[in-house]
């Protein structure tokens, strides 16, 4: 959800929107961030769970 308001919060601003001065684009970032660390933990999850059904299955 943050991601979408900080698009659109962007995306009201316009040009605007990505200047350091406005403070939507520390959002902007902030959301940026947030999408990629999850990305992370998710694939690290799977990575882990793959290990663990790899054990107990061999």
């Amino acid at each position: 959800m943050l991601g979408r308001v900080a698009d659109r919060g962007v995306h009201v601003q316009g040009g605007m929107g990505y200047m350091r001065s406005v403070p939507v684009e520390r959002s902007y970032r902030d959301a940026r961030l947030f999408r990629i660390y999850e990305g992370t933990s998710e694939i690290q999850k799977l990575i882990i769970a793959r290990r663990l059904l790899a054990g107990v299955a061999g």
